[in-house]
């Protein structure tokens, strides 16, 4: 097959998989935009940020492949590298989205995930502001200090409590405390809990952080796969079609969780909690 025929196809099957990726994406937007003034429960009203967060990432990425449209008619750049961390984020979007809205939940698993995100955002919090100001006494007097150490007990108390409660071992329960934790059970086990394959998200994660972190992969054969700013190669055209090829379906399920789950707080059977 003649090289100018695989490269048409090759556009052609691009613009084909955008054109599928604008439909899910639109249809996440009228799921998310249909909530506004709808009173829900907090854990709805989180999953319902994360999912915007997720929405804002397509929007983003939805950017980049219009740009594309013009692109394949004319020289220019198609930025795969920038579509690959956002199709990485939107991953990352998805499963939270997912582990926040999980119907199984009851009061005391979901009250036990939302401490142990408290907790992370805690420690994280105080690793950022420390290495900020390297220990200096200014930083150190910042109001967030003054209740750290009390708003750490309270939580690692609650967390300890709730786990032994629901059966963790102390092992576990001690991983908990560490607040190095987002997922109970790991990613792997959040992907199964949505009801995902965790072997193949565990690839697409895999995969799609060398583009984040600038790892090896998405630069050492850069002469080989023709790897243009001006225009852009089949390989390029092909790695934006995978990145779509593996979003997609994760927006689309995502997507249908929240359909279900929000509209109404009587859809979140754990209810309002303090």
């Amino acid at each position: 097959m003649a090289e100018a025929q695989i490269e048409q196809e090759t556009s052609l099957a691009l613009l084909s998989l955008i054109d599928d990726f604008e439909v899910a994406v639109r249809d996440a937007i009228t799921i998310s935009e249909s909530r506004i003034g709808i009173d829900h429960t907090g854990r709805q009203n989180l999953a319902l940020f994360v999912f915007a967060k997720l929405i804002a990432h397509c929007m983003s990425m939805g950017a980049i492949l219009s740009h594309c449209r013009r692109v394949l008619q004319e020289a220019g750049l198609l930025d795969h590298f920038s579509l690959a961390a956002l199709g990485r984020a939107a991953l990352d979007a998805s499963l939270m989205t997912m582990y926040i809205s999980d119907p199984g939940l009851d009061r005391d698993r979901w009250d036990l995930r939302r401490r142990i995100f408290h907790l992370h955002e805690l420690f994280n919090r105080k690793r950022f502001l420390t290495a900020a100001g390297a220990g200096a006494e200014s930083v150190l007097k910042l109001p967030f200090f003054e209740t750290y150490e009390e708003r750490k007990a309270a939580l690692r108390s609650r967390i300890e409590i709730l786990a032994a409660q629901l059966g963790y071992t102390p092992v576990q329960i001690e991983g908990f405390l560490k607040g190095q934790l987002v997922f109970i059970d790991g990613a792997r086990g959040a992907a199964r809990e949505a009801g995902w394959d965790a072997d193949a998200f565990d690839f697409h994660q895999a995969y799609l952080s060398n583009w984040v972190h600038s790892h090896p992969v998405s630069f050492l054969r850069f002469d080989d796969q023709g790897i243009s700013f001006s225009r852009p190669s089949e390989y390029q055209l092909h790695f934006c079609g995978t990145v779509l090829e593996i979003t997609m379906p994760y927006v689309r399920n995502v997507t249908g969780r929240m359909t279900a789950f929000t509209g109404s707080s009587q859809f979140d059977k754990v209810g309002h909690l303090d």
